[in-house]
């Protein structure tokens, strides 16, 4: 049932389903890789069954691309979820479930595929159904949307606006630019070697080296649990024309695209000044952007989902 040939229209598509698949699959895959999870009844288990869900959680901020994504695929239901800061979409009606899955298989490139399969295998198992179990997707990370959607996920862009000084006295600001993606170092269940193991590090690795950066771990401590994680991070202007490219070719949609956008501009900024001091109208506009940056931004504008498809 192995097919490695991820571009494949599945036969069960549609031809509105498998356009569907080519612009927005990667992306999904992408987005559930980051942010989503799968719940899937242990057949072993003794408990009431269920079927397969899919639940994708977005930024309380980021609820209009949920609607516009459960919009444009037409399964599941939206949750507001106010006091935890986020909204929750919920995808559970076999249909909703296998379409999704249709929509992915192929596309992911993490240890998550673990769980796509199981669930594939689930719907195979129990509803006799032929749901073609897809390998990893092996394409180059810039020949498709998929990291436009993990860095929707869990990507995160930052700007450093810090005093400079001559001779113990402020001559000006000093600004740094920063992209960057971390990822728990390892899945939580057993993924087999194939599926390319248990460690986060291979695909950020990957990323690493699409951006010619490194890779870097981390540890840090809350209460009484330690946490690894894996981190990518952008902090020259030869990285950040690579995330500059390839995110004006496949945009974000999250409110992350506001943020990158600003990113953006800050980054061009340097790139003019090419040493130079930051002349006094650069840190005004600087200082402007930073104060309606990631956290403190209050003002949303989503037009851009009307570019999804």
């Amino acid at each position: 049932k192995i097919n490695t040939k991820n571009y494949i229209t599945l036969e069960s598509e549609s031809e509105s389903e498998s356009e569907l698949r080519f612009k927005l699959g990667a992306y999904l895959a992408g987005l559930i890789e980051a942010d989503g999870s799968f719940a899937i009844h242990n057949k072993d288990s003794k408990a009431k069954k269920y079927t397969p869900k899919i639940f994708i959680v977005f930024n309380i901020n980021d609820n209009p691309l949920a609607e516009k994504l459960m919009s444009i695929t037409k399964v599941g239901s939206l949750h507001n979820r106010q006091q935890q800061g986020c909204v929750v979409w919920q995808i559970q009606k076999i249909e909703d479930v296998k379409k999704i899955i249709n929509l992915i298989n192929g596309y992911m490139r993490t240890p998550k595929i673990e769980a796509l399969h199981r669930a594939i295998n689930w719907y195979n198992e129990f509803y006799n159904m032929d749901i073609k179990i897809l390998d990893l997707d092996s394409s180059p990370i810039d020949s498709n949307n998929w990291l436009a959607g993990f860095i929707d996920g869990d990507g995160g862009f930052s700007i450093n606006l810090t005093d400079r000084k001559k001779k113990s006295a402020i001559s000006t600001k000093r600004v740094q630019a920063f992209f960057k993606l971390e990822l728990r170092q390892n899945y939580h269940r057993d993924c087999s070697i194939e599926l390319g193991g248990i460690s986060y590090f291979n695909i950020l690795s990957i990323i690493a080296r699409y951006l010619n950066v490194n890779v870097y771990s981390r540890s840090r401590e809350q209460k009484d649990k330690i946490f690894y994680s894996y981190m990518v991070v952008s902090h020259n202007l030869q990285s950040h024309a690579k995330v500059i490219n390839y995110l004006d070719k496949y945009p974000l949609y999250s409110s992350r695209y506001l943020a990158y956008k600003d990113w953006k501009f800050v980054v061009e900024q340097i790139r003019l000044r090419a040493g130079k001091p930051l002349t006094i109208e650069n840190i005004k506009q600087i200082e402007k952007i930073k104060t309606q940056f990631n956290q403190n931004r209050t003002e949303f504008d989503f037009s851009h989902l009307d570019s999804i498809v």
